[in-house]
């Protein structure tokens, strides 16, 4: 299977083999096919193939498939004794390719021995596709007269897969040495190529070649419902018109000889145990981009500038370095803040306009428990920067590491008290814990609700300061802005107000806004995703609530409340009467 990134990598580029390499739009649209619907409506002018007393008539009837593909074909009924013979048939054919023509044949059906040719022709692809075809057309092969066949073309719109998986293309491009299984020593072969031990409803099957031994097809097709590991079969029969095909030859390709970089060769066929020709085809690969992975600290942005209980301190010259929640790194005296940003001055260095990394601290679901992860700049990440990318490699090159680790592209690398970290060839820095004073903090909740007060009518807010696990986890648990509301009020110890609010807030634990939602209909609030709030709250943040005595908003809330404890009355009354009613 493809080498997958490791820890230290982080989320890797996207991968690709062989010539979808470019993009997975690419990838969607090669191979595509097309699926018709083929109206043959009638024919006229016939030649007579049968004779009687009363004149010659045939007995007609029309099929059409796409030339070279037998599994394709469809056919009109039989019309008893006529030359002008309206059919009015419609009928449809999957896996049309580009090049593809379509063959038409017109029969006159005969209860014994072989049908009698009474004309054909062939349209190619170009004339009906993509805008379709209707008309009517000249006959070949009609006996020396002119007779007609009207018919119509619809191109009909096949729903593409759209979904970024991986894909595999096969070139069937030709065989030699085969067996001649037919009279004269020749052999009418096609390949049909599938994924051993999966249903293939969709096989990839070529077209057939006619009277040959050493084929050329040059069809290429997606392998249907195609996953990393599988391996693909190939197997060559000569087509028979009466009789079930016979196997020419089979050779199974291994996912390890095609996994990642593709395949082109040649493949030696078997039939039992003795050799049968070969055949020469070209594997491709699609690997689609891999996601993501989660980043914890995607919510810390530039603009979040509160002291975190974290500090760097030099391990050459002992300075400290308290940390805020985004504190950039590197040696920009022009681009950087010294009053968050960490500005190096290693002695003989100066102001080269560079950052090295950015560390984020963020508190968790519980107060006291911090993170922080360091990540590479955007400039460092594009660039491929890491441990070693100058010249020397190692940390002769430059780049930014953790404990001698190359930090994870796009998702950082978690840091903890102890992580020594590496900027440049020179600076060295320990993170160590520091202490984040709570009376500071106390003064900015206390300054942040002044000046709410000042601007607010404090009586008409509810505040909750989440203040345990077993609340947040009620919280957590709510599925709508009502039953929210009401989790709230519970906490704030008043259950029996109505649960008319318009506004609710969230607070960090400093005591600044972190979202606020207003909502102001009870069907908007029943519309609204109560997860968008729920991913603010945690242990230590407070969430406000507003009370609304807007009339249109109390009014059903009212009404849905009463008839809600109605129908609690209602349960529990029928279960009073389940529990004391004596056996009926």
């Amino acid at each position: 299977s493809p080498a997958q990134p490791s820890p230290a990598q982080g989320w890797s580029r996207p991968r690709f083999v062989g010539t979808a390499r470019h993009d997975g739009a690419m990838a969607m649209h090669r191979c595509a096919k097309s699926r018709l619907r083929v109206y043959i409506t009638k024919a006229s002018s016939l030649r007579a193939a049968d004779f009687s007393l009363t004149g010659g008539k045939s007995d007609p009837y029309c099929s059409c498939e796409i030339a070279g593909r037998p599994t394709s074909l469809i056919k009109t009924p039989v019309i008893k004794k006529t030359l002008d013979p309206e059919w009015n048939y419609d009928g449809e054919m999957d896996g049309c390719r580009e090049g593809d023509n379509l063959e038409f044949l017109v029969y006159d059906h005969d209860m014994v021995g072989a049908d009698d040719l009474l004309g054909k022709f062939v349209l190619d692809y170009d004339q009906f596709f993509p805008g379709g075809y209707e008309g009517t057309v000249l006959l070949q092969e009609t006996g020396k007269k002119e007779s007609f066949l009207t018919v119509k073309i619809e191109v009909l719109q096949v729903p593409e897969n759209e979904a970024d998986i991986p894909r595999c293309f096969v070139l069937i491009e030709q065989a030699d040495g085969l067996r001649g299984a037919d009279w004269g020593g020749k052999s009418d072969p096609y390949v049909v190529t599938t994924v051993p031990g999966k249903v293939n409803k969709n096989k990839f099957r070529t077209k057939v070649q006619l009277a040959t031994i050493t084929p050329v097809w040059g069809e290429e097709d997606e392998i249907s419902g195609y996953e990393l590991g599988d391996n693909i079969e190939f197997v060559v029969f000569d087509w028979d018109r009466m009789s079930a095909d016979d196997e020419l030859g089979r050779v199974t390709l291994e996912a390890a000889d095609f996994t990642p970089d593709g395949f082109s060769g040649w493949l030696n066929l078997t039939l039992g145990s003795s050799a049968q020709g070969r055949l020469l085809v070209k594997v491709d690969l699609y690997i689609p981009i891999p996601p993501k992975p989660p980043d914890p600290a995607e919510h810390i942005t530039h603009d979040m500038r509160k002291p975190a209980p974290f500090m760097l301190r030099c391990m050459d010259t002992g300075k400290v370095h308290r940390l805020a929640s985004y504190t950039v790194v590197g040696r920009s005296k022009r681009e950087l803040d010294p009053r968050y940003d960490l500005v190096l001055a290693s002695p003989g260095i100066i102001d080269v306009s560079r950052k090295h990394a950015i560390l984020k601290c963020w508190c968790g679901a519980d107060p006291s428990t911090w993170r922080a992860r360091v990540y590479l700049t955007e400039e460092e990440e594009v660039e491929g920067r890491g441990v070693g990318w100058g010249p020397g490699s190692g940390h002769a090159g430059g780049g930014t590491s953790v404990d001698n680790e190359p930090v994870a592209l796009w998702t950082g690398t978690e840091i903890v008290a102890g992580s020594v970290l590496r900027f440049g060839i020179r600076e060295m820095w320990v993170l160590e814990k520091s202490v984040i004073y709570q009376k500071s903090q106390t003064g900015e909740v206390a300054v942040q609700r002044a000046h709410r007060n000042a601007k607010e009518d404090p009586s008409a807010y509810r505040e909750l300061k989440v203040p345990s696990g077993a609340c947040n986890h009620a919280l957590q648990h709510c599925t709508d802005w009502d039953s929210f509301v009401r989790v709230v009020l519970e906490w704030c110890g008043e259950p029996d107000e109505a649960p008319c609010v318009d506004v609710i807030e969230v607070l960090d634990e400093c005591g600044s806004r972190a979202g606020r939602y207003e909502v102001n209909s009870l069907e908007a609030q029943e519309a609204f995703s109560v997860r968008i709030i729920l991913k603010e709250v945690r242990m230590g943040a407070s969430i406000r609530l507003r009370l609304s005595s807007d009339p249109q908003l109390l009014a059903p809330i009212l009404s849905k409340l009463e008839n809600h404890l109605k129908k609690m009355a209602e349960l529990h009354a029928g279960r009073e009467q389940e529990l004391f009613s004596g056996p009926g």
